[in-house]
């Protein structure tokens, strides 16, 4: 093998392998070193960003047990139904080994895109959480 085909192998696989650091979509590597497992839930309104960063027992105090919950490995997802919408929350391993929300979606029940806040109202509702 040539010098220049081995150090274009090396380019390769080093680029790879940078891409399977990502620590999961809507955290940094920094957040995630910051990230404090036991942190709550504000006890103010509940907005997507607050539902950020925080630990899986914690949103499960705030909101209750999800509708349905996926666990893979260093990630978990769960989903929130209200009326006309489902809730996505996402769930990643920080680089202490426990699981941190980084990720917060929205999609109409019959398909398509919603806003985050509008749906989180609706879970809200439809679970009789008190707002503050």
């Amino acid at each position: 093998m040539s010098f220049a085909l081995r150090v274009l192998t090396f380019i390769v696989l080093a680029t790879t392998l940078a891409g399977c650091a990502n620590s999961g979509p809507g955290m940094e590597s920094d957040q995630m070193a910051a990230f404090n497992p036991s942190q709550q839930i504000d006890k103010g309104p509940l907005t997507p960003k607050s539902l950020l960063g925080v630990a899986p027992t914690a949103l499960s105090l705030r909101l209750g047990p999800p509708a349905f919950k996926r666990s893979e490995p260093d990630a978990e997802v769960w989903q929130y139904s209200g009326r006309t919408c489902v809730l996505f929350i996402y769930f990643y391993k920080t680089a202490h080994g426990d699981l941190a929300s980084t990720y917060v979606d929205a999609r109409k029940t019959l398909g398509g895109p919603l806003d985050t806040a509008a749906c989180l109202a609706e879970v809200v509702t439809q679970q009789n959480i008190p707002v503050s």
